[in-house]
């Protein structure tokens, strides 16, 4: 009886041994899956969190660029009234109340640019006005930097090639002396790309830049003319540049 009382004793012991590694086995394999199974419920909430954030900053990207888009096309449409500003007559009247609306539907839009420019038309005067002694006697009042700086661009060239971009220059100076426009170009070297930019006029403040670009456009001095803040670049020259001329002997 004590012989085969200890197989039987081992056997137990052996097979409460397995019970427990197999249990053992089976908890740490549970804990395991759990664990990873929080873990990817975490990886997939970042994920739903980071595609709702960029889908949020393209939404935002949208209507931001419609909203300039807007502004760009209003103030293209009511360019050709701003001249007529300070100007007396029924037509001149009709143009001024375009202005005022366009200006009002934009500062209810948080851009008050073309009232701002509007304002500073009025603010010259009326043509013709001559400013009394007192504002002839006085010194000269320089003229106040723009707070942001823009440029409106005509053409955008290679940065290895001065001579293209002088030349381009010289041509958009003579188009825009032709047209009555601002009789000043000049070339930039932006500093990210290097290239050259060709500009109209000096820096200016936003609404200004917007208006002379899509005044550029309309009288087809520059089909692709746009606006964009003065990232610093640098001033090479001011057209007209000189022409280099070669002789047949040369070539």
């Amino acid at each position: 009886m004590s012989a085969e009382s200890k197989p039987s004793s081992l056997e137990a012991v052996i097979a409460a041994f397995a019970f427990v590694v197999s249990f053992a086995f089976a908890y740490g394999y549970w804990k395991l899956a759990t664990r990873q199974n929080e873990q990817d419920a975490r990886i997939e909430q970042q994920r739903v969190e980071v595609q709702r954030s960029m889908l949020q900053l393209q939404m935002d990207m949208d209507a931001r660029r419609a909203a300039d888009n807007f502004e760009l096309q209003l103030i293209s449409l009511v360019a050709p009234h701003l001249a007529k500003l300070r100007e007396p007559g029924r037509e001149a009247v009709a143009s001024q109340r375009i202005v005022a609306a366009a200006a009002d539907l934009l500062s209810a839009r948080g851009r008050p640019g073309l009232q701002q420019m509007m304002e500073k038309i009025r603010e010259r005067g009326a043509p013709g006005e001559t400013p009394d002694p007192q504002t002839k006697a006085g010194p000269p009042v320089a003229a106040k930097p723009p707070s942001s700086p823009w440029i409106v661009l005509l053409a955008t060239l290679p940065g290895s090639d001065l001579r293209a971009a002088e030349g381009v220059a010289n041509d958009k100076l003579r188009a825009a002396k032709d047209l009555g426009m601002i009789p000043l170009v000049r070339v930039y070297k932006t500093k990210l790309k290097g290239r050259y930019v060709v500009a109209l006029g000096k820096p200016a403040e936003r609404s200004d830049a917007l208006a002379a670009a899509a005044q550029a456009r309309e009288r087809n001095l520059s089909a692709d003319a746009f606006a964009e803040p003065d990232d610093g670049w640098v001033l090479t020259g001011t057209a007209p540049f000189p022409v280099e001329i070669r002789s047949a002997s040369a070539e």
